[in-house]
């Protein structure tokens, strides 16, 4: 399997070149951040409100109308999914980490599956609108639908997370010769040209992302997950005019394993 690419640039833009000594140096500066430490403050973010709403409710349940309890009971719902996805994040990055990610293949339904990806993501954010348009897939792929999801849901989480409410995300599957191509288009704050070629890097985030939760795993997970199935994953972006995420899987891969980060 394939290393990502630490000091050669993915093929992430035809606008993105080999990053020069200071550019190297300013990606340095910039991941100077303990990835422990990083995990951990991620990881304390969503404890902290289950926590604090929970004893809010142990004290003032009495006091509480109905609405106010399932106002403070859907909170902590949607942080303890949050939990979950770091928990699943970090157990899939240390898997990949050692070598042991490997693919449990199965036949599954392409559609189907990223329907139902696209209908969970967009209830987690019903005010965000999404469009989907698939044509001409097949009725059955062969490959790991619980990785494949996951690597699904990286790159549309992430669309939502980066984009404004009001701005719409694209969501486009095709089969193409050898199984199908889905891309992930919106209209977000973007990736600068400097950033670019690090993105698959563990840990890595871009500049413009300090004020939104995340460890910077996620599009190295995703990468791999594609790799391993014998596909890929590209990115084209502009700072403060969208991204369009492009992500590739065969129709049949029934071998791989992961390399190291």
């Amino acid at each position: 399997m394939p290393v990502p690419p630490a000091r050669r640039p993915t093929k992430t833009s035809s606008r993105t070149n080999r990053p020069t000594r200071s550019r190297a140096g300013e990606h340095k500066t910039a991941q100077s951040l303990d990835p422990v430490a990083l995990l951990a403050h991620q990881l304390r973010t969503p404890l902290s409100t289950i926590s604090a709403l929970a004893q809010g409710l142990e004290r003032r349940a009495e006091r509480l109308s109905a609405k106010d309890v399932r106002s403070r009971a859907e909170t902590i719902w949607r942080a303890s999914l949050r939990l979950e996805e770091l928990i699943d994040m970090i157990l899939s990055y240390t898997r990949v980490g050692a070598g042991s990610m490997l693919l449990n293949p199965r036949e599954f339904n392409p559609e189907a599956l990223i329907r139902r990806i696209c209908r969970e993501q967009i209830s987690h954010k019903p005010d965000h609108p999404m469009t989907l348009d698939m044509r001409g897939l097949p009725d059955a792929m062969v490959g790991d639908p619980i990785l494949l999801e996951q690597a699904l849901v990286i790159v549309l989480s992430n669309a939502i997370k980066y984009s404004p409410p009001e701005h719409p995300i694209a969501v486009r599957a095709r089969a193409v010769p050898n199984g199908i191509v889905v891309q992930v288009k919106d209209e977000g704050i973007g990736i600068s040209d400097l950033d670019l070629p690090f993105l698959m890097q563990p840990f890595f985030r871009g500049r413009n992302t300090k004020d939104f939760p995340g460890t910077g795993l996620g599009l190295s997970l995703a990468w791999h997950i594609l790799r391993l199935h014998g596909g890929g994953l590209e990115i084209h972006s502009r700072e403060g005019h969208g991204t369009t995420v492009t992500l590739t899987i065969p129709h049949k891969n029934v071998t791989g394993a992961a390399g190291m980060f």
